[in-house]
């Protein structure tokens, strides 16, 4: 801020203001935002319902509540007097976005008709920061990838054929739920996502469809299965995917997992300090057109993740970001082919000085990822 001659910076984007103040709140249609100003002041606009939570944050000199949105006063109008309290001059004012994100039917002034002057773009003054993770929060992401593995195995040894899939994953994700609380005194979810420990997959048709629907049609021999698993570790991340097989897979289901693997395997073998994000992509579309597989890919290599589960920067063509140690990425490039199915293993990847650490430690072989009918 100093550097860019700012007097207050205003943040609005929720995982911004949880990663500068450690405080997590659940987005709604009532605005919340942060003023950051000079000497490390801190204040923090807030609605009713959060008030008590806000409470709890140490380190905020002025916390303004407001009852509801809209109100009688649209809540942002008290942005202006936060910023005059700190002295700040419209044209110094920077922000990560000009007013509150919209959500769930939010409307409202943006903080350049509350200054009267566009803000300076200061977004990536934060960006910069949560792109880099440090020890504290590798280690929330690791314990996060730890308990995905187990989340996961738990489910894997609870799929047979006959029942939902909710049916099979539902009671694992509640089991392993119950071994954090016991194992992690005091442990709660912080983050946004609302799933505290997600173990799920998507089988059949479905798969062909990176974001497919649970469709609760039953567990089939024969089917293909994309899961995922993670857990929620004082608001940090981790991703865990992988394709499995109801009984043993046909060949044109073995070709296209064999694919997959090798590109998943080529893209986290390319992943290193210096490397651009976007080389990452590129070396696995080029395999892919090797192995015959180009026109399957239905997105990119994968995208960092932390405090959200999609975070920039990301493995794609069009990012302009250099891998650095620190950085936390998912590797998933996904094989989709229409009458046989989806393929897709996503691991979480740590970018260490000597190269590469993956994360989640869980079988990718095809041997280890059948389930018998």
């Amino acid at each position: 801020m100093d550097a860019m001659h700012l007097d207050a910076m205003c943040v609005f984007y929720p995982a911004r203001v949880s990663y500068l103040t450690g405080f997590h709140h659940v987005p709604t249609e009532r605005p919340i935002a942060l003023v950051l100003g000079p000497n490390a002041y801190t204040a923090l606009i807030v609605p009713a319902v959060e008030k008590e939570h806000a409470e709890t944050i140490p380190g905020i000199d002025r916390l303004d509540v407001y009852f509801e949105y809209p109100g009688p006063e649209h809540p942002m109008e008290r942005l202006g007097v936060a910023l005059a309290e700190v002295g700040a001059q419209s044209e110094r004012i920077g922000a990560d976005h000009d007013g509150f994100v919209p959500y769930w039917g939010y409307r409202g002034p943006g903080l350049s008709e509350i200054t009267g002057k566009a803000p300076v773009d200061a977004e990536m003054l934060i960006e910069t920061l949560r792109r880099v993770k440090s020890a504290k929060e590798i280690e929330c992401i690791q314990l996060s990838c730890d308990w995905a593995a187990r989340a996961h195995r738990r489910m894997q040894d609870s799929i047979v054929t006959g029942k939902t899939e909710m049916e099979c994953y539902a009671p694992a994700a509640v089991e392993s739920l119950a071994d954090m609380v016991r194992e992690m005194p005091g442990w709660r979810p912080r983050g946004f996502s609302g799933n505290e420990l997600p173990a799920m997959f998507v089988a059949g048709r479905s798969t062909a469809m990176p974001h497919g629907f649970v469709r609760g049609h039953g567990v089939q021999k024969g089917d293909v299965l994309v899961t995922g698993a993670g857990a929620d570790i004082d608001g940090y991340h981790s991703e865990l995917e992988r394709t499995m097989f109801v009984g043993e897979p046909t060949a044109a289901q073995e070709r296209a997992f064999d694919a997959m693997l090798k590109l998943q395997s080529h893209a986290i073998e390319t992943m290193s300090p210096g490397v651009p994000a976007a080389e990452v992509e590129l070396a696995v579309v080029r395999l892919a057109q090797e192995l015959g597989v180009g026109d399957e890919l239905r997105h990119h290599v994968g995208h960092s993740i932390g405090l959200e589960a999609h975070e920039a920067p990301f493995l794609d063509r069009g990012d302009e970001a250099v891998l650095e140690p620190g950085m936390v990425f998912t590797a998933e490039p996904g094989v989709y082919l229409k009458d046989v199915g989806g393929f897709r293993h996503s691991d979480t990847v740590l970018i260490t000085e000597e190269g590469r650490r993956v994360m989640t430690d869980y079988p990718r072989e095809l041997r280890d990822l059948v389930i018998g009918g």
